[in-house]
């Protein structure tokens, strides 16, 4: 692995993970130069580093194997590694074990980071923490940044977007009025939106022929039939 020799017993990869198992079953030529069997035929593992592979045997041979049984991962980067060469090699049990500690405390992505769930969600099929994740990112109060959106890619971020765009004013029983989830109300197509496209975009736009400069420059926010909401 990137030019490092790792001397691993062949055991635990093949009742951990099906891929190895099935590697180990292909048949072999009639040859002496078995890949795997000494130090100068290895087994080349191709786009993967080295770090997560360390990380990989960690948790896989210290769990069981060995003098250093309590030996365990405790960073969320180190567990991160875990679950992408678990899932890519199908070690069914230590991706389990990854994913369980990744949604807990310990990890600095739990509850801080739904952006970080969402995008390993995606990455590696893990369907569980999508909704509290989604959840999380359309109940706060700031917008979606474009860096954020990139790393959730178009599709997951206009969805997003339009997730947050469902709220609309209802009036209670005491007469006021409450924000409430459903369909935008109708009466928003009649809100000049042009301040915040200007400040979201970064645009020098002309002002609305309607509206003064003075009340412009003094509200600078929505107006409907003339009145600032």
């Amino acid at each position: 692995v990137e030019n490092t020799l790792f001397r691993v017993p062949r055991k635990p990869l093949e009742e951990e993970s099906t891929v190895f198992r099935d590697m180990f079953l292909l048949p072999q030529p009639n040859s002496d130069a078995i890949e795997g069997q000494d130090d100068t035929r290895p087994v080349i593992l191709h786009g993967v580093s080295r770090a997560d592979f360390e990380c990989l045997l960690k948790a896989l041979l210290c769990r069981q194997y060995g003098e250093n049984k309590g030996l365990a991962l405790s960073l969320t980067n180190e567990w991160t590694s875990v679950l992408k060469l678990s899932t890519m090699w199908e070690f069914t049990t230590l991706r389990e074990a990854a994913i369980s500690w990744l949604d807990t405390s310990d990890a600095s992505l739990y509850r801080s980071d739904p952006l970080e769930k969402i995008v390993l969600a995606n990455r590696y099929d893990i369907k569980e923490w999508l909704l509290p994740s989604l959840l999380a990112l359309a109940q706060r109060p700031d917008p979606i940044s474009i860096e954020e959106g990139r790393r959730l890619g178009l599709e997951t971020a206009l969805k997003l977007a339009s997730v947050r765009e469902k709220l609309r004013l209802q009036k209670a029983p005491q007469g006021t009025k409450q924000l409430v989830v459903g369909d935008r109300d109708p009466a928003a197509t009649l809100l000049d939106f042009t301040p915040v496209i200007r400040k979201v975009f970064g645009w020098q736009l002309p002002v609305p022929s309607w509206l003064t400069r003075y009340d412009y420059l003094e509200h600078d926010g929505f107006f409907e039939n003339d009145a600032c909401v």
